[in-house]
């Protein structure tokens, strides 16, 4: 019985060795999607929590998410589609029409008929012939640039070379434009990174890696910017399309550990359990649809360069060792692998379990 005891002791603890390895593997993202689902209107649509009825960001964000889970919101009772369809007719600048384009291609739905609209040539007909942006702002800009690239769209020359002309020295990139100081915000480079990673311009994109370094909080995660007014905790937003960017760039995310953790395990920390949902920051507890959707894409891999399209499964494969067949492998949340890892511990686990057979 001694011996019986010890064995159990010694398989407990090598469980609570690989626990943040399978959580790291095995995201909490059925719980959050299916808390999501909650807040799903009549329409279809899903509720930003701010307002009442549905809300065209929060429900491109929300089909996202399910898109990168292998699901197919269109398919869902009831389906967002009408929805999404009803706005297109009426839908007039560019950021609406970016987020209809996005949510056309994600649930495999013609672009070029979207509601009777023919959303891509809507898309470019708004932009500034004087300034060549598309919406008021970079941020818009820039979205519009990543949902015409997934259309299969020829991005226009000069609307890259607006981004490219507004990136600022330290890397990133302002809401509205302009190089002063200060200005700069993790949301929007992040966007920028994408589009120009997109375009082609996967040298501009990495000269943001310094802005976002200078941007990580100790706990790995990322505010909306610093200093801010607003404070600079982390929040699960900024993180969340921070790690969008940096997969885009091809970066492993475990080289971006700080003092106190990963990107991935700073997002992870702001999860609450009891609802399934993310917090947008540790110290304003509460269910958050935009973190929470956010959140699940950043978790799943998936990146605004080539979105997660419904029903497909997500599979991001490591580099493989030079000479040698790629190895059969889990994917982490974000990128980078851990299956090594996770056959070490199922190994031990199995030998621990071995061992008991026989002094049993």
């Amino acid at each position: 019985m001694k011996r019986l005891g010890t064995m159990l002791l010694v398989l407990a603890a090598l469980w609570l060795a690989i626990s943040p390895v399978l959580a790291a593997v095995n995201p909490p993202v059925d719980e959050a999607l299916a808390w999501l689902r909650t807040q799903q209107q009549a329409d279809g649509g899903i509720t930003s929590g701010f307002a009442e009825g549905s809300d065209l960001g929060a429900t491109v964000e929300t089909i996202l998410a399910a898109t990168a889970a292998a699901q197919d919101p269109a398919a869902w009772e009831p389906s967002p589609l009408p929805y999404l369809e009803a706005l297109a007719a009426d839908a007039e600048d560019a950021t609406a029409m970016s987020r209809l384009l996005v949510a056309a291609v994600a649930l495999r739905q013609d672009p070029r008929d979207f509601g009777g609209v023919d959303l891509i040539a809507a898309l470019l007909a708004v932009q500034d012939s004087a300034t060549a942006q598309f919406g008021d702002s970079l941020y818009a800009h820039a979205y519009a640039l990543l949902a015409l690239h997934n259309a299969g769209v020829a991005l226009p020359e000069d609307a890259v070379q607006l981004l490219v002309d507004q990136q600022q020295d330290a890397g990133g990139w302002a809401m509205f434009g302009g190089f002063e100081a200060d200005t700069a915000d993790t949301n929007t480079t992040a966007l920028a990174v994408q589009a120009l990673v997109a375009a082609g311009e996967s040298d501009v994109a990495q000269a943001a890696l310094p802005y976002f370094r200078a941007m990580q909080n100790e706990d790995g995660g990322f505010p909306w910017q610093k200093p801010s007014e607003y404070g600079t905790d982390t929040d699960a937003n900024s993180t969340a399309v921070v790690v969008q960017a940096l997969t885009a760039l091809g970066e492993a995310l475990d080289d971006w550990g700080a003092e106190e953790g990963t990107p991935l395990e700073a997002l992870l920390a702001l999860w609450d359990e009891d609802t399934g949902a993310y917090h947008w920051q540790a110290a304003m507890p509460g269910a958050n649809v935009l973190a929470t959707a956010q959140a699940v894409q950043a978790l799943m891999g998936a990146n605004l360069v080539e979105l997660p399209v419904a029903g497909e499964i997500m599979v991001i494969m490591a580099e493989p060792p030079a000479e040698e067949p790629a190895p059969v492998t889990m994917p982490e949340a974000g990128g980078p692998f851990v299956g090594g890892l996770l056959v070490l511990a199922g190994a031990a686990l199995i030998g621990g379990g071995l061992a008991l057979r026989r002094w049993l």
